[in-house]
């Protein structure tokens, strides 16, 4: 390939090369900029996965309802294959109607739409919907909870065990806030989990035309400006418990917190950890996708060069008034007309200040480039005669 070697100097950096479900710690001097009282917390940028506070976050612990992150993983899943819809009607068993706790209160031997059953474990936490789910999905509890360790085991989660769908106590049945937050970053993003997380009240219509009122246990979705999901969850053993996500601008925030001594404390220190991160840190656009990085020569066209741009945004984590410089540089080959808007012409490399690439991106072309036609070329020759 011929190299176009272009190296523009910018005031940051973009880019962190990390594994999918890994958090990359930067700035575990916060540590001591926060002090949650509770036994687990975690708090990250879920874009560049750049933990920004922790606190004994991979220690195994009970964390009650925030189990139904898994429960409702797992649902998901077996609609995106096929398996289940929305629109489904699952019979309830009588043990899912008798399942003790936070509750939708259905009615054992009755139907109801699967994706009823979805919001009310969303926003009201409802065990009998959980345990009804789970029965829809994997035929029992029991054979469910084996399905959710398989996830938990695909996911690379080393701290998290389940024993049932929804979090009620039971021995050996645990996770950590760096699991839960891995399994809530899976799910937060589903059209389906969106079209709930958002809801403060709601009812359920029985069949019988009974009505049961819904309201959401992650109150942040009313209280904090930004909070567009989250899972709460309470038991003796587990505490207070609270994983929930909130997005200003370009930055997305995942925290949890695990054994806050009230349910005030829970909801208190998440705002806490989400003011930290967006008082502090931002997240950087410094390649826009919209703006051209170089131009190339195109042969056997009217247009005799052309600009390109990286297939994507390129975003940096930064603490606010950080600087950091890096250079880019583009390879490409001469481009043969005809070519398309959306075609990969080369690639865009971003390098540190030791000239080692720190990632890389596509070029593409925003625009058709139509091939000259022969008659085109004899005129312009016999023109020149």
């Amino acid at each position: 390939m011929r190299k176009f070697g272009i190296f523009c100097s910018f005031l940051f950096l973009f880019c962190f090369m990390i594994l999918p479900n890994a958090h990359t710690v930067v700035y575990a001097e916060n540590k001591d900029a926060l002090n949650p009282a509770c036994k687990s917390a975690l708090l990250y940028d879920a874009k560049s996965k750049t933990v920004i506070y922790s606190k004994d976050e991979h220690k195994r612990l009970p964390i009650a309802s925030m189990t139904k992150l898994a429960t409702l993983m797992l649902v998901f899943d077996a609609i995106d294959q096929g398996k289940l819809s929305e629109d489904q009607m699952v019979r309830i068993s009588q043990s899912a109607a008798d399942t003790e706790g936070s509750s939708a209160f259905l009615d054992a031997k009755s139907e109801y739409k699967l994706g009823d059953l979805i919001m009310t474990v969303i926003v009201a936490s409802a065990n009998d919907s959980a345990v009804a789910l789970a029965e829809a999905v994997s035929g029992s509890e029991a054979a469910f909870a084996n399905d959710m360790n398989r996830l938990a085991e695909e996911l690379g989660l080393i701290d998290t065990h389940f024993i049932n769908a929804t979090g009620l106590p039971a021995v050996d049945h645990y996770s950590s806030a760096h699991d839960i937050s891995i399994i809530y970053s899976q799910i937060c993003d589903h059209p389906i989990y969106k079209k709930y997380s958002k809801i403060w009240m709601t009812e359920l219509v029985h069949p019988s035309g009974r009505k049961t009122d819904i309201v959401n246990t992650n109150r942040l979705i009313r209280s904090y400006d930004g909070c567009d999901g989250g899972k709460t969850g309470y038991t003796k053993e587990a505490q207070y418990c609270l994983t929930a996500s909130a997005t200003r601008g370009d930055m997305r925030l995942i925290g949890v917190v695990i054994g806050a001594p009230t349910s005030k404390d829970r909801f208190n220190q998440m705002s806490d950890l989400f003011n930290f991160g967006f008082d502090n840190f931002e997240n950087k656009v410094v390649i826009s996708s919209k703006t051209p990085v170089c131009r190339v020569k195109v042969l056997r066209s009217k247009i005799k060069d052309v600009d390109v741009y990286a297939s994507e945004d390129f975003v940096k984590f930064l603490k606010r008034g950080e600087d950091f410089k890096y250079s880019i540089k583009c390879e490409t080959d001469d481009i043969k007309a005809a070519v398309y808007s959306g075609d990969k012409v080369g690639k865009l490399y971003v390098l540190d200040q030791n000239n080692l690439v720190i990632c890389e991106s596509d070029l593409v072309l925003h625009e058709d480039i139509a091939e000259i036609k022969i008659g085109e070329i004899l005129h312009n020759i016999f023109e020149k005669l």
